[in-house]
């Protein structure tokens, strides 16, 4: 998988040859909905095997014509999902008032340029400056295979309900509407860690989850603190031999909450906690 950034003025040096499925949409978070455009381009390409398969993320959210500074997801993470998805190019959009000022004629250009040649999107796609590009603008330009909506229990699944869902610490919720479950990388001092900037803030509480050090999976749980006290945030590991080394990094990946704090005097991690996540793992041999 190769990773570009974005330029809507030229070319990105493809080869001449590959022809792009692209997918397009917001990509803020990674979620079923989205899952349902990638199947598309699985299936363009198994009918049409000299096409490559690409997406373009924006590295910050946008809304309502203003950046976003506090995203969901990581770049690094989503780079994770989207290689064990078999994408052969990844574009990321830098987030600027440039980009939000873009002609939507201007980003057909772009795609153009960049050797694409069929679009896939959901039914309400739209691009370019006040959204004013949508589909029948594709279509005069690309081959383009419109993906219904995606819903859980009659309601779109969107990026504002996963930001909510985080917000409110319902990791196992969460986890039911995205591709891959829920994660992070941060940088461990000891066990403790500094949460990420610019990301949503998980609610305070204490999680299950797998740790990944240096190419080992490990199994515990983890506490978020309810003061954001950067020595505060801290793993605990079952089955860690070692202490990790001053800024060695760690990706998390949360399983589910134990319990959610809102009161200082509740704001640790005690036995009881412990004892359910291994009740958890124990249940759950093959996380």
């Amino acid at each position: 998988m190769k990773v570009y950034n974005w330029d809507s003025k030229s070319s990105l040096y493809l080869k001449k040859e590959e022809e792009l499925v692209i997918c397009l949409g917001s990509f803020e978070t990674l979620h079923l909905g989205h899952y349902q455009l990638f199947k598309k381009a699985d299936e363009f390409i198994l009918n049409n095997p000299g096409y490559k398969k690409a997406i373009i993320i924006f590295k910050n959210p946008i809304k309502n014509g203003q950046i976003i500074s506090k995203k969901a997801f990581q770049a690094k993470t989503k780079l994770y999902t989207l290689e064990k998805l078999n994408f052969d190019y990844v574009f990321f959009i830098e987030t600027s008032q440039q980009t939000i000022n873009l002609h939507y004629e201007d980003f057909i250009k772009a795609l153009k340029i960049n050797n694409v040649k069929t679009v896939i999107c959901g039914l309400d796609y739209h691009f370019g400056f006040r959204r004013e590009g949508n589909i029948n603008h594709l279509e005069k330009n690309f081959n383009v295979i419109k993906v219904d909506l995606f819903k859980n229990k009659n309601i779109k699944v969107s990026s504002s309900i996963l930001n909510t869902l985080i917000l409110e610490g319902h990791i196992k919720d969460l986890n039911k509407l995205l591709i891959d479950k829920y994660s992070f990388i941060s940088y461990l001092d000891k066990l403790n860690f500094k949460y990420p900037e610019n990301l949503i803030r998980l609610k305070s509480g204490l999680y299950i989850v797998n740790a990944v050090i240096k190419d080992i999976e490990y199994h515990g749980l983890c506490h978020i603190d309810l003061n954001n006290e950067e020595d505060k945030n801290v793993l605990y590991l079952l089955d860690l031999d070692r202490i990790a080394l001053p800024n060695e990094e760690v990706f998390i990946e949360f399983l589910e909450e134990i319990r959610l704090i809102t009161d200082e005097k509740y704001n640790n991690i005690d036995n009881l906690d412990i004892e359910k996540a291994k009740k958890y793992f124990l249940a759950n041999l093959d996380i």
